[in-house]
């Protein structure tokens, strides 16, 4: 892990992408045991791929997660000559949205531009199929097979015994730095709806880009950008009330995932949204999360709805661990991944 975390890091330092191990983790690493029933192991090549080998019948799936480097490149080249791989494109991120988004930054957006340019141009001709989280990417490369696929759930613990009697009622914005344009948006109304409820708590990982929305105190905390492994760790123990997801509704943000609806049923919280794609396709107004207009107002009239009324938040926490369960299973998207043998 620690090697990894120094690679990672290296690559940043150097303008690379880096190893995208939350997406790794989400669509693939989280269903080892489900793929070891189906007699399906996982193992690593390079340093953006894995790759699946159906040991029944000997044949191996090779999956580059969101890039390559040349020796990535070189390897899967080589192992589609000598064995007859096939090769799948794992994207989770409308990358040609992002080249044209001038909020995001521009170190970020420059790594994006040097894989689309340059490295995803030899990958391509390699490429079998693609896999992605929206129809809106997958329509992006039309040349190639695609499967809509969405991460799959996180085997929330169905606890919500958090909701009863709190002394504080706990927040979370799960984004990272790289989100922080779409919480400076809502900011003012969640910081306001924090100065008229001293029960509220709000958690961050935006680090000191929080500070500048939101200063910290005895109400807020915020955490910097933590390294994937230790995360999920954090994440799996952690329990809230209200999850927040107020991404700004643009190409951008509609073709995402809908992970962060996952995530909130980890931590057994109702889910306040806006109304981008991913959202819209899984949260049922009012039952399993409530969508909000992307305003400072609106935000703050929803975490008021939640807090002053905790019975009604905890069945929205209920039913969005009802609702995860039956779109994230992992036997289905195991069955994706057979499709591509």
């Amino acid at each position: 892990m620690i090697l990894d975390y120094l690679r990672s890091a290296h690559d940043h330092a150097l303008g690379r992408p880096k190893t995208a191990f939350p997406t790794r983790y989400h669509y693939i690493e989280v269903l080892r045991e489900d793929l070891a029933r189906r007699n399906i192991g996982i193992s690593r090549l390079g340093q953006h791929c894995l790759v699946l080998t159906d040991r029944t019948t000997n044949r191996e799936l090779i999956v580059a997660v969101r890039y390559t480097t040349d020796r990535d490149l070189r390897l899967l080249a080589g192992r589609k000559q000598k064995r007859g791989s096939r090769i799948a494109f794992l994207i989770d991120d409308d990358y040609w949205a992002m080249l044209e988004d001038d909020k995001l930054r521009p170190d970020y957006r420059a790594r994006l531009d040097l894989f689309l340019n340059g490295y995803f141009n030899q990958l391509n001709p390699l490429l079998d199929a693609v896999v992605a989280p929206s129809q809106q990417i997958l329509a992006r490369l039309p040349n190639l097979p695609g499967i809509n696929m969405q991460p799959a759930h996180l085997s929330p613990s169905g606890d919500l015994s958090h909701f009863v009697n709190p002394d504080r009622i706990k927040m979370v914005f799960l984004g990272t730095s790289t989100h922080g344009t779409d919480f400076k948006k809502v900011a003012p109304g969640v910081d306001a709806a924090l100065k008229a409820n001293p029960r509220l708590h709000l958690t961050t990982l935006l680090g000191k880009r929080g500070e500048d929305l939101i200063p910290s105190g005895p109400q807020v905390t915020h955490m910097g950008d933590i390294f994937f492994p230790r995360f999920q760790r954090w994440l799996s123990a952690q329990r809230f009330h209200i999850g927040l997801a107020p991404y700004e509704p643009n190409p951008v943000n509609d073709g995402r995932s809908n992970l962060k609806f996952h995530q909130h049923a980890l931590v057994g919280a109702a889910g306040l949204y806006t109304r981008t794609t991913p959202f819209l396709e899984c949260v049922e107004e009012g039952r399993n999360g409530l969508i909000l207009e992307h305003e400072p107002e609106a935000w703050e009239k929803g975490v008021e709805q939640l807090t002053e009324a905790l019975p009604k938040c905890q069945d929205i926490a209920s039913n969005t661990i009802e609702k995860c369960l039956s779109i994230g299973s992992p036997e289905e998207a195991v069955g994706g991944w057979q499709m591509l043998f």
